[in-house]
């Protein structure tokens, strides 16, 4: 079976909001290997509508809420396997291939997958978060969406997709898909550093710690949302 045919088996789902700094980047690399590409974006007052017309993608007006943008996205897209991806994230000739080998295997149909975490940023502090959040995957199974969800439609459908939540989607949804049906792909995505080297190394993995422990606490999402943007 041909890469470009299974290339169309799978649609790539990028929610946006003044994404411009980044998009560029991450549609260069993805256009190289995927036919079908949907940007979800939430009103941008930058260029990014632009960026993501320049690459022929299909794009979706939505209000700004990740988990609403992701849900609308995969309700509009027609392939069998979805591809959710942040806007700031780099996919390379290796990983589409480790997503095409992932989506040959039968059995896959009922599980998901999620890539290793780089940063485009290469330093102590930036190798160091890297080897926590492998740990993180490897001792917990709880990858964050900056590490890409590779999921069947099917599957998607079973569980209830993701829910309307500003934060936390991707922790709400992995709660669903349940460690059983994770696998991890053997291959990096690469993330732009840009929000740790703003608020630091150390700041911004706390955090994120600090919102994950309020939303297993049941705590108000919008609080736990404005904390994270702080």
């Amino acid at each position: 079976m041909s890469e470009i045919f299974m290339s169309e088996k799978i649609t790539l789902i990028i929610p946006t909001l003044n994404a411009s700094n980044t998009l560029d980047t991450t549609l260069q690399s993805a256009s190289k290997f995927f036919k079908n590409i949907i940007v979800v974006d939430a009103y941008s007052k930058d260029n990014t509508v632009k960026i993501a017309k320049k690459y022929k993608s299909k794009i979706l007006l939505c209000s700004a809420n990740r988990g609403k943008q992701l849900h609308r996205g995969a309700q509009k897209a027609n392939s069998d396997w979805f591809l959710f991806l942040h806007a700031d994230t780099i996919i390379n000739k290796n990983s589409y291939k480790e997503i095409l080998n992932f989506i040959k295997i039968e059995n896959n149909i009922n599980k998901a997958a999620y890539f290793k975490l780089k940063f485009n940023d290469k330093n102590y502090s930036s190798l160091f978060v890297e080897k926590i959040v492998y740990l993180r995957n490897i001792i917990f199974k709880l990858p964050y969406g900056d590490q890409g969800l590779l999921i069947s439609k099917n599957f998607y459908k079973k569980i209830g997709g993701y829910k309307e939540l500003p934060i936390m989607e991707d922790v709400n949804i992995i709660k669903r898909i349940k460690y059983k049906n994770l696998i991890i792909i053997n291959s990096y995505i690469i993330t732009d550093a840009v929000k740790y080297k703003k608020q630091g190394w150390i700041i911004r993995p706390l955090i994120n710690l600090t919102c994950l422990t309020l939303y297993f606490m049941g705590c108000n999402i919008n609080k736990i949302n404005n904390i994270y943007k702080k």
